[in-house]
């Protein structure tokens, strides 16, 4: 059986992307499924181009491969240059599909994979021809997370996503989302049956993520010297507000206010940066290192040298954001991590302190922030560890790449 994976975004985790296509494609590999994703070549993540050919083919292994197709450059995330790419990402879709099919064959199951709804129109046009299993995966219940920031229910761009989104999801065989509240939305609020739908959050490969966490000393060395022996609090991700960068900040201040010997390593890249450094240097905080994006490869070892992981999840001012849940793979690395969460959400029902793998806050509060990460330091070391035993615990039953995709194996037939 051949399977399609269609997700602009995706790459192999060397190059930076979403990583969710590629641990599924290993996996239905190992299965004897014959599994192509199909992604830009244009990295959303790095800016930069993975290849510069019109249509460049990878090998996973010998059952799976990439295409990474060709698309404009952009370094705006929220510019025009952006919208371009988009479109013609589904026009090179449209232009490249024959010569896949002549390379890997006429797929059996096509998956057209949001963030943006575009790709499910060539997704769906060639599970049609072919009469291939149509399957939705959404990552973002795009217009609801538009509206939730502010825009207008009658924006142009929200009505035209709500169009989108219904006629992607009456055509689908099946919904597959990876928000753990999903079913909420997709089945209460806009109606569809609880069996067309199923949830799949994102899987977490643990052979090759322990592996990696024995590459501690392949770290950037300036981060290694930081790091010393020092009780560490690790964020790694998007420097954006909704992610509580700046209040982790503030928590830091409150930390070192307060002459406890904390560090504090961000590894990432975003609007916030240039704010953060500067409040980093008037604050003079010597215990915090901002550090730019490394290698998706090296963080399961960062984040097993951190004592507590921070993270935050929330638009501010808006106490139903993210009410239908997350899809971040950095929360079940961070679940693995043999770490603390502490995690800033209007959501208090979350796996993370249902798990016991950490503590659920008021987002955008670094006093909050500072309090509790004062709490896990002052614990004993038996008590702390339990936080990433619980967390472990949690994953390695619910959330593997195996079970995923024992679960997702059951959508093709």
């Amino acid at each position: 059986m051949n399977i399609w994976i269609i997700d602009h975004y995706s790459s192999e985790p060397k190059y930076g992307g979403y990583s969710r296509q590629y641990y599924f494609a290993k996996e239905f590999s190992k299965r004897n499924y014959n599994v192509l994703v199909v992604a830009s070549s244009f990295s959303h993540f790095t800016h930069s181009y993975i290849s510069t050919e019109e249509c460049f083919f990878t090998e996973i292994n010998k059952n799976a491969h990439y295409a990474y197709l060709k698309t404009p450059e952009y370094y705006n995330n929220a510019g025009l240059k952006r919208i371009l790419n988009t479109f013609s990402f589904v026009l090179s879709v449209r232009r490249h599909y024959k010569e896949m099919i002549k390379k890997y064959g006429v797929p059996d199951i096509v998956v057209g994979c949001s963030v943006h709804h575009f790709t499910w129109l060539v997704s769906y046009y060639i599970a049609k021809r072919y009469k291939a299993r149509f399957l939705v995966e959404t990552r973002d219940l795009w217009p609801q997370s538009q509206i939730d920031e502010g825009m207008s229910v009658y924006h142009p761009m929200v009505i035209i996503l709500k169009i989108l989104q219904k006629w992607a999801f009456d055509r689908a065989d099946k919904i597959i989302s990876s928000l753990s509240k999903a079913d909420k939305y997709i089945c209460g609020v806009l109606g569809y049956p609880k069996e067309k739908m199923v949830l799949i959050p994102q899987p977490l490969d643990c052979i090759e993520y322990e592996k990696n966490q024995n590459r501690y000393n392949e770290l950037p060395q300036e981060i290694i010297k930081f790091i010393g022996k020092s009780f560490l609090c690790v964020f790694a991700g998007y420097y954006i507000d909704y992610e509580g960068v700046n209040e982790m900040l503030g928590a830091a201040k409150i930390i070192k206010d307060n002459d406890l010997p904390i560090k504090f390593v961000f590894v990432g890249s975003g609007p916030e940066e240039e704010k953060m450094r500067k409040y980093v240097d008037d604050n003079k905080l010597n215990n915090v290192f901002i550090g730019k994006r490394i290698k998706k490869e090296l963080i399961p070892a960062l984040l097993k040298r951190a004592d507590i992981c921070l993270a935050q999840m929330a638009i501010r001012n808006n106490p139903t954001s993210f009410e239908y849940g997350i899809s971040k793979n950095k929360i079940s690395e961070y679940m693995y991590s043999d770490s603390c969460i502490i995690y800033g959400s209007y959501q208090k029902n979350q796996v993370i302190n249902s798990s016991g793998a950490g503590y659920v806050i008021e987002p955008f509060n670094e006093t909050a922030f500072a309090k509790k990460i004062k709490l896990v330091f002052n614990m004993d070391e038996k008590e702390r560890k339990k936080f990433g035993i619980n967390g472990k615990k949690y994953i390695i039953e619910n959330e593997t790449v195996e079970k995923l995709v024992d679960k997702y194996e059951k959508l093709f037939y």
